[in-house]
């Protein structure tokens, strides 16, 4: 009875020594955001939900972020294994020496455009002659003002940039201090909705200008290193990206079971906004999360005149479709 016993305990010891590693198996996966949560980010608060990253042996923690370029910085330095930043800050990054890498298109379409209030009178671009666009220091956008002025034949002297911080561009087109900002398409744009601004809305797109928008990332090194690991990775993002243009609400409700503060109501009108930008307007058909490389070329072309970037590095340096898969 004794032996029963004691071979009873050594299987289950056994058994349960193969549980823990197996949980042990799992590899710990930080993704830095590039910003507090917004629509766009709820994705991958759904596919932890849904076990997509635990299926490919992940066990990932989403931390907020302060912007792309302090994303950047984290992915380059090791203190996340992944991020999300946009194309512009990838570029800008890599050439002063940080060692990192895009390896899947987020929203392929550039976000950036300037909103007007609907009562400015700026009925076509050329109109901005004579008004006002508040804007941050060190946006991205701000930098690729000059290259609307030159495509839409406006004269720069004659628009007034009103510098004010991010919050404060909102509150400055609702107290009417100036005729409109700049803004991302997912982000200003549906809070001043939701706020019952009526807006005339010009993106970077239509008036010829289209970037790189938010890509993840990855330490250059490490997918060099460890391909597996990015390779599972960027299955379980496609993965959640799919599943989340299925059902947004669920989406929505995955992040905000984990940040109760979350306004579920504006974090879905992002979503659905995002979800219109996923694919490159250069290659509207092309698989889910693969990159164009003339949005890439396109963007570090823009950069190189415009933002004082000074590099030999080629477009396809900065990033790769070889982790989407066919």
């Amino acid at each position: 009875m004794m032996k029963r016993t004691v071979a009873g305990g050594l299987l289950a010891l056994a058994i349960a020594s193969a549980g823990v590693s197996s949980a042990m198996a799992e590899d710990k996966v930080t993704l830095r955001l590039n910003f507090l949560l917004s629509g766009v980010h709820t994705i991958f608060y759904y596919g932890v939900e849904k076990g997509f990253y635990k299926d490919a042996g992940i066990d990932l923690q989403i931390g907020e972020g302060q912007g792309s370029a302090r994303t950047v910085q984290a992915v380059a330095t090791g203190g996340d294994t992944f991020g999300i930043a946009d194309g512009g800050s990838v570029i800008a990054g890599a050439t002063r020496g940080a060692p990192v890498k895009s390896v899947l298109g987020l929203l392929n379409t550039s976000p950036y455009a300037i909103s007007f209030r609907a009562d400015a009178g700026v009925n076509t671009i050329k109109d901005i002659e004579g008004k006002s666009v508040a804007a941050s220091a060190g946006e991205a956008s701000l930098a690729l003002l000059p290259a609307i002025w030159k495509k839409n034949g406006i004269d720069p002297s004659k628009v007034k940039i009103l510098n004010v911080d991010g919050p404060g561009k909102i509150i400055a087109v609702m107290q009417k201090r100036t005729d409109g900002t700049l803004a991302g398409l997912e982000n200003q744009v549906v809070v001043l909705k939701s706020k019952g601004l009526e807006q005339k809305v010009f993106s970077f797109v239509e008036l010829g200008v289209n970037t790189q928008g938010l890509t993840i990332i990855a330490n250059s090194k490490q997918a060099e290193t460890n391909q597996d690991l990015v390779k599972r990775f960027v299955a379980a993002s496609i993965k959640s990206i799919e599943a989340a243009k299925a059902d947004p609400d669920a989406a929505v409700a995955a992040a905000v079971k984990v940040k109760p503060t979350g306004d579920a109501k504006l974090l879905k009108d992002q979503l659905d906004v995002s979800l219109t930008l996923l694919a490159s307007p250069a290659d509207p058909s092309a698989r889910l999360g693969k990159m164009s490389p003339a949005d890439w070329q396109q963007t570090l072309d823009l950069m190189k005149e415009y933002q004082d970037i000074k590099t030999d590095m080629p477009a396809d340096a900065f990033f790769t479709n070889a982790f989407i898969g066919n």
